[in-house]
């Protein structure tokens, strides 16, 4: 006879050192504890384009292997497809793979194929669940805990694809990806495709709409220094941080104007280490009342800021070097201190280093040649993905990890906690 269930209440009341109410608790807790995604659950959500009639590979399987791959350090199709060949049974069977390991020409041709929209959705639900999975530390002040999401683009320079005017030189035949990336975390939450770095404005909001804006903070750079953005984000809930250069030039000037030595400096910060010493010192000030005496700064902002920036490379003979950055905000001063959007600030260019940098240099995208239909994109979502898992597992070193994963064809799996 199988055994009876047991609350875990009345099996805990049998031991009379435990407290009912730490019972409670404790019961409470793992019932309300959220149970994250699967990542098979979440590809499996991806459409098939092919018929069905003749299909030995379903679309499921292509997807996890390329995850699987890519996770190993895969840069290409064959590269793919050689990790399909020496995964051995056991994994395939995990990943639902037959008897017969696909060839590089079906992984290409479904790669090519897939709904890179459906895709970036399974992968953003399944980072989403990860992310609510994770603890909290309750130490961190409340105003510290509010999401904070970098928003940046960035080009494939080796996918040249065909236009409706041919390639071009001037990068009208690049795919230009625009990417949200989870500050704290370094989990990257969606990825949409323009035609070229001069659309990026555009897909601001196609970007955001997938995602919870209450109270979140986004961060871009001055391209997206845009009234109808910091509408778009006020209307969602969200709040804002941009960057203020040339393209907003009344902008600009205006808050350069601003009395910053009356002002003074509200937050110094030093770092030191990358061959470089650097010195921050900060500037704040609010715009309620206006303190020029003029109108609106920009839609719904409350604070603008100065930032300056002096860096010196350590090798003897290195001279100083000062960039003075303003930006504005839609936080008040009881939202985020000085220090506070310093570190934002400085987290925004977190994208560059943490997320463009790694896909560059670790994953070599720039030389990849995949440009056939939606492929670029597909794999660019794979890179995505294996930099988001290694971050949320702990990985520091996103080489080394990939190394790491390489040598046992399981790791993968344990990652992407499909075993």
């Amino acid at each position: 006879m199988p055994a009876l269930s047991v609350s875990p209440i009345v099996a805990a009341l049998d031991h009379v050192e435990v407290e009912l109410d730490e019972v409670i608790t404790a019961a409470s807790d793992a019932t309300a504890a959220p149970l994250a995604l699967s990542l098979v659950e979440a590809l499996s959500e991806v459409p098939d384009p092919r018929q069905a009639r003749g299909v030995r590979h379903g679309v499921l399987a292509v997807l996890l292997l390329g995850a699987c791959a890519v996770l190993t350090g895969a840069r290409s199709f064959a590269a793919v497809a050689e990790y399909a060949h020496d995964a051995g049974h056991a994994v395939l069977a995990a990943l639902g793979v037959g008897t017969v390991v696909p060839h590089e020409s079906t992984l290409r041709r479904v790669l090519q194929k897939v709904d890179p929209v459906a895709v970036e959705a399974a992968l953003r639900s399944w980072v989403l669940t990860q992310l609510d999975a994770q603890p909290r530390s309750q130490a961190t002040p409340r105003r510290e805990q509010r999401r904070v999401l970098a928003l940046d683009g960035k080009t494939l320079r080796g996918a040249h694809i065909s236009t409706a005017h041919g390639s071009s030189d001037h990068g009208a035949g690049l795919p230009h990806l625009v990417s949200v990336l989870d500050q704290a975390s370094g989990a990257v939450l969606g990825q949409v495709q323009v035609e070229q770095k001069g659309s990026e404005v555009a897909a601001f909001s196609t970007l955001l709409d997938e995602l919870d804006l209450s109270d979140v903070l986004v961060t871009a750079d001055a391209l997206h220094t845009h009234r109808g953005h910091a509408d778009y984000l006020h209307q969602r809930g969200g709040h804002y941080l941009m960057t203020i250069k040339a393209n907003q030039p009344k902008l600009l000037a205006r808050v350069r104007a601003l009395p910053w030595a009356d002002i003074g400096v509200a937050a110094r910060g030093r770092a030191r280490g990358h061959g470089r010493v650097e010195t921050r010192a900060i500037s704040v000030v609010s715009l309620h009342p206006c303190p020029d005496l003029g109108g609106e700064f920009f839609p719904h902002a409350a604070q603008a800021i100065k930032l300056v920036r002096r860096r010196r490379p350590l090798r003897p003979g290195g001279k100083w070097k000062t960039v003075t950055v303003y930006a504005i905000t839609s936080l008040t001063g009881f939202d985020a201190d000085p220090s506070l959007l310093a570190r934002w600030i400085r987290g925004h260019w977190g994208i560059e280093n943490r997320l463009h940098w790694v896909r560059d240099v670790t994953f070599d995208e720039d030389r990849s040649t995949v440009r056939t239909g939606h492929s670029p994109q597909i794999m660019a979502a794979f890179r995505n993905l294996a930099i988001t898992a290694l971050r949320l597992s702990g990985a520091t070193n996103i080489a080394a990890a990939l190394r790491h994963h390489a040598r046992d064809t399981l790791r993968p799996l344990t990652t992407y906690k499909i075993t």
